[in-house]
């Protein structure tokens, strides 16, 4: 069937016509009912992290609360959110007291991390050696190690940490995020059967103290009292898919206090919109379909 230019599907024509009640019954976001210090948005690239992360942020700080709003998305576009220019400090936004935001940049964190591992090692060891070591540690994976590192560091800082009443990490897309997270734990064995050499992440003498800054950083991710890990998503079914693998890998980590945001979920009636209505329909079966671990945690609705 043809409506407007727009092909749908009999079973989605079935659905117009059977309206089912799942998106009306979705409980709508409350944006202040926050309450773990961490907050941690992922989901699939697009569906609106960085606008309902810098929501949230803006609310609480509207209460009163300190909240500092952190980027770890390489694309990020906190800076156009809020018009202004934030570094690699806490910058407070101007006309929204106790509202500061960080942008952690993976390419210079990545230099500084370069210029830290191998300044130790100048005069010491042969101009060689120390170009074998810089040239293992111009990849993505030291990108992403160096990226973590600033991460874990602010959890990791008291000062931080005691400033703020919420920190809010508005992360990169989930498989970036994930590797970084699943780290530590190839750290383990890495470390134990290697006593000598270099990787991207850098020389391994002294790797052991950052492993277990890194451990700690999973594990406070873990701590539902501490951490609340807001999967993203639309009610589309590639991402309800993504944001589900997500969660079980969050899961396999022993990061069990997930919550699911649908963003831009489509309430308003259709009328005689055909596609409007087509729109609708594919939420509606997308939500039918959605992914049976994501129904076992809190589901809310921005519309």
């Amino acid at each position: 069937m043809l409506l407007s230019g727009v092909r749908v599907p009999l079973k989605e024509k079935m659905a117009i016509m059977i309206l089912d009640d799942r998106i009306s019954t979705l409980t709508p976001i409350d944006w202040l009912g926050w309450q773990t210090p961490f907050l941690f948005f992922t989901g699939k690239g697009g569906v609106g992290k960085t606008t309902v992360a810098s929501t949230v942020a803006l609310r609480l700080a509207e209460l009163g609360r300190r909240v500092l709003l952190v980027s770890t998305d390489p694309a990020s576009n906190l800076d156009d959110v809020f018009e202004l220019t934030a570094g690699s400090t806490a910058t407070p936004v101007p006309g929204v007291p106790g509202l500061f935001l960080l942008n952690i940049d993976p390419v210079a964190a990545a230099a500084a991390y370069r210029e830290r591992v191998i300044t130790p090692y100048a005069g010491v060891l042969p101009a060689s050696t120390l170009q074998s070591m810089e040239e293992q540690l111009s990849g993505a994976c030291t990108v992403e190690i160096a990226a973590f590192n600033e991460f874990t560091g602010l959890l990791a800082d008291p000062q931080t940490v005691s400033r703020f009443e919420h920190i809010i990490f508005d992360t990169a897309p989930t498989g970036h995020t994930l590797r970084l997270l699943s780290l530590p734990k190839a750290w383990s064995g890495f470390i134990e059967t290697n006593s000598h050499g270099a990787s991207c992440l850098g020389p391994l003498a002294g790797l052991q103290a950052q492993h277990e800054q890194y451990a700690a950083t999973v594990q406070t991710l873990g701590d539902a009292a501490r951490t609340t890990v807001v999967l993203v998503s639309r009610p589309e079914t590639s991402a309800l898919q993504e944001a589900a693998r997500a969660g079980e890998e969050f899961r396999a980590l022993s990061i069990t206090n997930q919550h699911l945001v649908l963003n831009g979920v489509l309430t308003a009636p259709a009328g005689d919109d055909r596609i409007a209505q087509a729109m609708i329909a594919r939420q509606q079966e997308a939500l039918q379909t959605m992914p049976l671990a994501l129904r076992d945690i809190p589901i809310v609705a921005v519309r």
